[in-house]
């Protein structure tokens, strides 16, 4: 494994704007690559950042072999881990690379205007509290639950939803979001995981209210809600990952089954 996925627990978008966001890896979910001489079909993401490593270090061509779990344009991180995956298995043949500015150029590529949360995340162990231009600050979460994610199936630009946010212009929204990230780390520390469940559904509020919810995601939080302690959009929304917080594996099973029934995809549980 060479990087993994992420999810924004708290602070989507407000990070864009200088505020804190919580975020933690998600292990299970990874991405290892190949280096081949011979041709293999490569997306246009990958020929990107190939064809940048060629021209800046002279390297000759070559083809890449991508094994990965973590759904694409999902609010997952999967062009950082791609990136970070390219770049550590390419250093390894020349020492030259730099892998901090082939995470840069693809992140700017794929987002325009990138927070740096996605490829701290995605090189991580641990969950982070990430403030621009701030040190990166360990957070230990540890609530004795569990976090269930579930694909809207709707693909997701952050790029897309960056301008969007900013075109909004709701800096009122976005203040109300910086402030419930404070709350969320005061809860976290408190292991208080009602309260993360209810910020969960007032951080979700907000985000539909930037626009960045859809008709079926708002389907799906209402049902999950009915098994879950809160869910919310995870990442750029308008599409992509529904994060929900389930108290015990009982919940979760229940939440798991309802959903499938929904014909709700799910990608993964994990302890939180």
């Amino acid at each position: 494994m060479l990087a993994h996925a992420k999810v924004i627990l708290f602070g989507e978008h407000s990070v864009v704007y200088g505020k804190k966001a919580v975020a933690m890896p998600i292990k299970n979910m990874n991405i290892d690559i190949e280096i081949l001489d011979e041709y293999i079909y490569e997306n246009e993401h990958t020929k990107f950042i190939k064809q940048y490593i060629i021209d800046k270090y002279n390297m000759n061509n070559f083809y890449i072999k991508i094994k990965s779990n973590i759904p694409i344009s999902k609010g997952l991180g999967s062009s950082a881990a791609l990136a970070l995956a390219i770049a550590k298995k390419l250093k390894s043949i020349n020492d030259n690379i730099d892998i901090d500015d082939i995470i840069h150029i693809s992140e700017k590529k794929a987002h325009k205007n990138p927070s740096g949360i996605d490829s701290i995340v995605v090189s991580q162990d641990k969950s982070i509290i990430f403030e621009k231009g701030k040190d990166i600050q360990n957070i230990d979460i540890s609530l004795n639950a569990y976090l269930v994610i579930f694909d809207s199936e709707i693909s997701s630009s952050t790029k897309e939803a960056v301008e969007h946010v900013k075109n909004s212009n709701r800096m009122d929204v976005i203040e109300k979001l910086g402030k419930i990230t404070e709350k969320a780390i005061i809860s976290i520390n408190n292991k208080n995981v009602y309260e993360v469940g209810r910020l969960f559904n007032k951080t979700q509020e907000l985000l539909k209210e930037l626009g960045l919810s859809t008709t079926y995601i708002d389907y799906m939080i209402k049902n999950i809600n009915y098994y879950s302690l809160g869910s919310k959009i995870t990442g750029s929304g308008m599409g992509g990952c529904v994060i929900a917080l389930c108290k015990n594996k009982e919940k979760v099973t229940k939440l798991i089954k309802q959903m499938r029934k929904k014909g709700v995809k799910l990608v993964c549980v994990t302890k939180i």
